[in-house]
Parts: structure tokens; sequence; C-alpha cells
């Protein structure tokens, strides 16, 4: 029997608007595992769009830097305002296009369904690199030696995760968990509560720690909201009125159709296999590196003698005063700084057979392949030598290894008992 409830005008255009905002918004999933061509085609469809709007706003001819590590890019931002006016727009026409249609049922079940397994997915993938700790990594020499009023937000809210192994995993297996809620139609309310109030709190780091995931993570936040309105009055019922509810009565689609029902049951296994088994056993191995052993030349270094094409000199701006060799998480860097505001961190492959390292940028555009080469060797434990090129200049550099220090941030562990407080 067809759904015959009436659809008042404010809820037709508040589903309108938010099926093209977070289907223009999510769209290519999950064509996004084709990869790099299908970013391509969605690139070449909204360049002309966001340089009119750049135009139009900014009064620039053209948005040169493409979505990258930041997610708030000027591209992003005049993006989410293009989806905005997209959304808003045909909305308004849809909305005369379907003047006779009573409601959307089946349609809002489908839209309910794709932003239910959307939301698993990323949230999966979110968790997991938490679990392992691959997102903030460990505590690094460079963290620890650097001066707390030097650090950017972000920095200091990289440290404070990166400090607790223990509330990482806790994080993570929060997101897992709503995640994993979301894939059953049974417990997608409280996966949906779970992923609204995760997501919030995600939001607000973002947000007041200037981090650069702040479109993401408010509209993943608005998704686990949607995907909450339909039971918002049981919700108000049941926690804010202390009454009792009933179970949500949905609409069945094909619920007669045995292949619809074998169907279902495939597709979630499949969907649970590439989105939580592959994804857990990828992170799992990403993580390998973690626990590996460290060469000998890593370590904090303090720079004794630095030449530049053969001229030793200490003005130079290159200059550099102190160099980090070491692990962050599962990833090798190298951070270098010096007394005229330098702060480089540069990624690093490491040979130990052939005594070389090769460096690249941190954060570099993906067209961006430099490599800087470098020959090392180790007179004794405490000194390492570096000679190699930047750009067109020879580069000769003589490290010591800065004296082990015991930080308190390393030290002090954990304890069930204070007498007093320990805040240093």
């Amino acid at each position: 029997m067809a759904n015959t409830t009436k659809w008042s005008v404010a809820h037709k255009l508040i589903f309108y608007f938010c099926f093209l905002f977070f289907g223009l918004n999510i769209f290519p999933f999950p064509l996004d595992l084709i990869g790099e061509p299908i970013y391509n085609l969605l690139e070449k469809f909204w360049a002309p769009i966001i340089n009119l709007l750049g135009n139009i706003v900014l009064g620039v001819d053209e948005i040169t830097v493409r979505p990258n590590g930041s997610g708030d890019t000027t591209w992003n931002w005049l993006q989410e305002l293009a989806i905005l006016m997209i959304a808003s727009l045909g909305s308004i026409i849809w909305l005369i296009a379907a003047r006779n249609r009573v409601n959307h049922e089946k349609l809002a079940y489908w839209l309910k369904i794709y932003l239910r397994y959307y939301l698993a997915a990323t949230m999966l993938s979110y968790g997991l690199v938490k679990v392992f700790p691959l997102q903030f990594g460990t505590i690094t020499t460079y963290r620890l030696y650097e001066r707390l009023g030097e650090m950017s937000p972000m920095g200091l809210l990289w440290t404070f995760m990166a400090y607790s192994k223990g509330y990482q995993l806790f994080g993570g297996l929060m997101e897992v968990i709503a995640g994993l809620l979301l894939i059953f139609r049974r417990t997608t309310t409280l996966g949906a509560l779970l992923s609204a109030g995760v997501m919030l709190n995600v939001f607000m780091m973002n947000l007041f720690f200037d981090v650069p995931v702040k479109i993401f993570s408010f509209w993943l936040m608005l998704i686990g909201i949607y995907l909450l309105s339909a039971d918002a009055k049981r919700l108000w019922q049941f926690f804010v009125l202390n009454e009792p509810t009933q179970a949500t009565k949905e609409i069945k689609v094909f619920a007669d159709k045995k292949w619809f029902s074998i169907g279902r049951i495939i597709l979630k296994i499949l969907f649970i296999g590439t989105t939580f088994i592959a994804q857990f056993y990828s992170n799992w191995q990403a993580a390998a590196p973690i626990s590996a052993p460290k060469s000998a030349i890593y370590g904090p270094y303090k720079v004794e003698k630095f030449e530049r094409d053969n001229v030793t000199s200490e003005t130079d701006t290159l200059r550099l005063q102190e160099a980090f060799i070491d692990r962050r998480g599962a990833y090798d860097m190298i951070y270098v700084t010096n007394e005229d505001g330098l702060r480089k961190r540069v990624n690093f492959t490491l040979d130990s057979t052939k005594h070389t390292l090769r460096m690249t940028n941190y954060a570099a555009p993906v067209t961006d392949t430099t490599q800087y080469a470098f020959t090392y060797s180790q007179p004794d434990s405490e000194t390492l030598l570096l000679k190699g090129k930047i750009k067109n200049d020879s580069i000769r550099v003589a490290m010591k290894k800065m004296k082990p220090r015991h930080f308190l941030l390393t030290t002090r562990g954990f304890h069930w008992v204070n007498e007093v407080p320990f805040n240093k």
C-alpha cells in the first residue's frame, strides 16, 4: 500500500535542499574508489564555476590553489558557496516541478541509505587511523625541544593528542563504533547520535585550534543530524519529556522481493569488507614502522658548522641551528630550525647501506617531486656529517647530538593517587 502522508511545502523544500546539498558534497562516493580519473573529471566540472565565483566575489581571474592537505582552501569555500546556491535554487525549481507530488518517501528512503553508508565509511576511516596511532603519531624530539609559544594552534592540538595513545585509541573507537552502528538499520539512530556527538567535538576542535578541516567536519556533523531528524519527535519524547515512544514505521522497499533481501546482505558484507576489514588490515600494516628499530642517526642535533658553496657564515639566513631527525608515529621526518625564524619539515627515506638521505618537502603539491639527496657519515656516535645540494647550492653540515634530557612530559607517567595537583 502506497504511503499517502502529505508533505508540507516546508517539508518538501527542506528535503529538496538536503538532497542536493548533501549529494553535491558527497559525490562521487562510492565512485571515488576509481581514484584520480574521477577527481580529474570533477575538477573540470567545478573549475569554471569556482573561477566565475572567484571573479565575482574576490575579483580574481583564477583560483590556482586546488584542494590539498587543507580542506579549507579558497577553492573549498567557493565550492561550498556554489553548492549552497545550486541547492537553494534547485530546491525551488524542484518544488515547482513536483508541486503535485504528495511526498517523496521512497526517495528519502534511498537518500538515508546513501548518507548512512557514506558517514559510516568516513567514520570508520577516521577512526581506524586513530586506533592505530597514524593520524597524530607520537611526540617527536622536535616537539619536546620546541617552545610552547612557537607552536601553531594545530601543532598544539596534535601534540596534545600525540601524548596519549590511550586517548587516541578512545577517540578512534568512538568513531569506529559509530560507523559500525550506522551500517545496520536497527542501530542507525544510535549510530547517528554517536556520530553527531563525536563530529560536533571534532568540529569544535577544528574551529578553535584552526585545523583546516572545518568545512568537512561540519557537514559530517550535519549528516548525523539529518539522519536523526526522522526520529526527532521520538527522541524529544524519550529524552526530554520522559514519555514512552513507539518504534519508527519505516517505509518498505522491495519488501516482497527475495533478490533484494539477498542482494542487501551481499552488499553489506562487501561494504564491511572494504571499509572495515580491508582498512583495518591496511592501517595495521601502515603502523608497523612505529615499533621498527631506529637508525643511529635519529636524534636531536645542534649544528656546529654550516657551509654553503664552501663558505662558512654565521649570518647566512639558510644556516641551520638545530636539526631533529625523528619518527612521528609511522612517518620519518626531519625538522630544521634557525634563529631567523626558519621552521621547515621534510620527509625522508634512509638508505643505511649507501649512507644516503633523500628528502622531499612536506605538504608539497602533488606536482612537486623535488628531492634533496644527501650523503651522511658518522665519525662517532655523537657526530653526523651531511653533504648534498639544496637547489643550486652545495651544502655541508656538521652536527652534534644534544645531550639526553628527561622531559617531564614523557617521564611523569600516570598516577591514580595525587595528594596535591601536579600542574607545572
